[in-house]
């Protein structure tokens, strides 16, 4: 009863930011994916050059690093998560890309059902990558 005595008192811009200011502490969806792709990203490049027995392939693990530390900052909703989230986006875009191109020239690559699953899994990474660049910059107002 007290609560409605208060608010009838308020103007409705008052009401607006007190709405506002109660919904800000709920993390976006869109976020909350954005994590979770960031994560799933990050295992990869983490993953990747040890299943291609490549384990000089640094700048993958610093891709990877980066991703999933990057996902922790976009699920805590920090500045600094906010930042990395979009700083991550060229390098996910580039790294796949780069790689589709020197792949793709390989002769036989569309016979063997492996090397159509690895083209399959750099065109995931680079909609996903592209997926979370949008969305982050979507709700980037949302970030502390």
């Amino acid at each position: 009863m007290r609560q409605i005595q208060e608010m009838s008192r308020q103007t409705p811009k008052q009401q607006a930011k007190e709405e506002t200011a109660d919904t800000a502490s709920f993390r976006p969806v869109g976020l909350s994916i954005s994590s979770f792709f960031y994560a799933l990203s990050g295992i990869y490049y983490l993953a990747f050059p040890i299943v291609a027995q490549d384990t000089l392939a640094y700048h993958l693990y610093a891709i990877g690093a980066a991703s999933l530390l990057g996902s922790l900052g976009v699920f805590m909703m920090t500045r600094w998560g906010l930042w990395l989230g979009l700083l991550l986006f060229p390098l996910q875009i580039v790294a796949p890309a780069s790689t589709l191109l020197t792949v793709v020239s390989y002769p036989g690559l569309w016979q063997q059902p492996i090397y159509i699953a690895f083209v399959a899994s750099l065109f995931v990474l680079m909609f996903f990558a592209s997926l979370t660049f949008l969305l982050v910059l979507d709700k980037r107002r949302s970030f502390n």
